[in-house]
């Protein structure tokens, strides 16, 4: 009865949850199908969409026999609205860990301790040296859910490894899609920048496929990525289901304890 009782407890708490597994399409080159390619006869910048809410990769090589610069404070993803995202902040992190220990002096313990770490600030501008590149993971460029999404587009289809399984899936051209931006980088030979090169690329969403089925092997492919939303009802559920799972935990255990020993049988 116990195990019954916690796998019921997680399918009313974990079915809260619906997730937008989303692929993104662009007429840049793609050479294995996953990441995004573009090059010339100066750089090859390869674009990588894949993860929780579209954590984009950006990686430039340098093809010169020159030094290659990017400034990523005039780098920015570029919204279908026209609302941006700057590929660089004015943001430090720390990284740091404390190491101590105790020495007792008769009755009396001393603490000692000190913390060592280090402050990383990822650079403005990026040098680049001839063939080589660099390759930086900004922010996330998407976490909102796509809706609404427009019913006579959709379609029921096979879904994740479990047999049976199907979700909403959804197809966009570049005409009707409901999502696009461009990545917009500058570079430039010298790091003064008075000889800039402009790289606009745009990208769209080309489909999306709608469960409530939570991410295992779905993101096979480098183009892909996901986002989540628990819904209005599923808080009332969860809140629900909380209740009912600390209740039924009390129960459980109430009526798993032993009792009281029954009285003695007295024999007249």
């Amino acid at each position: 009865m116990r195990n019954y009782f916690l796998l019921f407890c997680v399918v009313l708490l974990g079915a809260c949850t619906q997730y937008q597994y989303i692929t993104i399409d662009s007429k840049v080159y793609r050479p294995d199908q996953q990441s995004f390619v573009w090059e010339n006869d100066t750089v090859r910048i390869r674009y990588v969409f894949s993860g929780y809410n579209c954590p984009l990769t950006i990686q430039v090589y340098n093809k010169m026999t020159q030094p290659l610069y990017v400034d990523w404070k005039k780098s920015a993803v570029v919204y279908g609205d026209g609302s941006r995202l700057s590929l660089w902040n004015d943001q430090m992190s720390v990284s740091s860990t404390t190491v101590g220990g105790t020495m007792r002096m008769g009755n009396i313990a001393v603490n000692s301790a000190q913390t060592v770490g280090m402050i990383d600030k990822r650079e403005q501008i990026s040098f680049i040296p001839p063939d080589s590149y660099v390759s930086v993971r900004p922010l996330a460029i998407m976490s909102n859910f796509i809706k609404p999404l427009p019913q006579e587009l959709k379609k029921r289809v096979p879904f994740g490894d479990e047999d049976g399984s199907k979700v909403d899936k959804y197809n966009f051209t570049p005409e009707n899609t409901p999502f696009t931006f461009r990545c917009f980088l500058t570079l430039s030979t010298n790091d003064s920048f008075n000889n800039s090169i402009y790289i606009d690329q745009p990208f769209w969403v080309s489909e999306i496929m709608q469960t409530s089925m939570g991410p295992s092997s779905v993101l096979a492919s480098d183009k892909m990525f996901y986002v989540n939303r628990t819904t209005t009802f599923g808080h009332i559920i969860g809140g629900v289901g909380t209740v009912a799972v600390v209740a039924g935990a009390v129960y459980l255990e109430a009526a798993t304890e032993p009792g009281p020993p029954p009285p003695p049988h007295h024999r007249r």
